[in-house]
């Protein structure tokens, strides 16, 4: 969230930081905006609770607790591995789904699911189909003139 010009004028102001000139008009801007005046208020009735309060101070073991709980954190080494490992495996995941891509893609096109463009043509020169041709009418032909019971 950014603070509007407002919000930062009246922090500064309730925390003195204003010169002179600037306090002064912030001071008739004040007088003439309700709005303005209640936020003020609010936030000096804030900062006057705060003033008043007395400073905390951290429990007798705060510091033994702080560094027993760094000396639990991994070290650098121990990061450095878990990075290396972790970047092994996205690299293993990366290599299956190429894997298991190509292979779908095999399957697809096997099995004709892959339009190439040249289903249903054939190539051959003129005069090899039409060897092909009388090499099939001869074979009807036989069969024709075979007799019923021969088989």
């Amino acid at each position: 969230m950014n603070p509007s010009v407002d919000q930062l004028m009246i922090q500064r102001y309730v925390d003195g930081e204003l010169s002179g000139a600037a306090a002064a008009d912030f001071a008739a801007r004040l007088l003439r905006e309700p709005a303005l005046r209640k936020e003020v208020a609010e936030l000096e009735q804030i900062a006057h609770r705060v003033s008043e309060d007395e400073p905390m101070a951290p429990p007798a073991d705060f510091t033994l607790r702080v560094l027993n709980a760094t000396r639990r954190l991994p070290g650098r080494d121990e990061l450095e591995q878990q990075d290396v490992a972790a970047d092994a495996v996205r690299l293993c995941v990366r290599a299956l789904m190429a894997a298991a891509l190509v292979l779908g893609l095999g399957f697809a096109w096997h099995a004709g699911l892959i339009y190439s463009g040249r289903a249903g043509t054939l190539e051959a020169a003129p005069a090899e189909i039409e060897r092909e041709m009388d090499r099939l009418d001869q074979l009807v032909m036989e069969s024709m003139e075979a007799p019923e019971g021969g088989k």
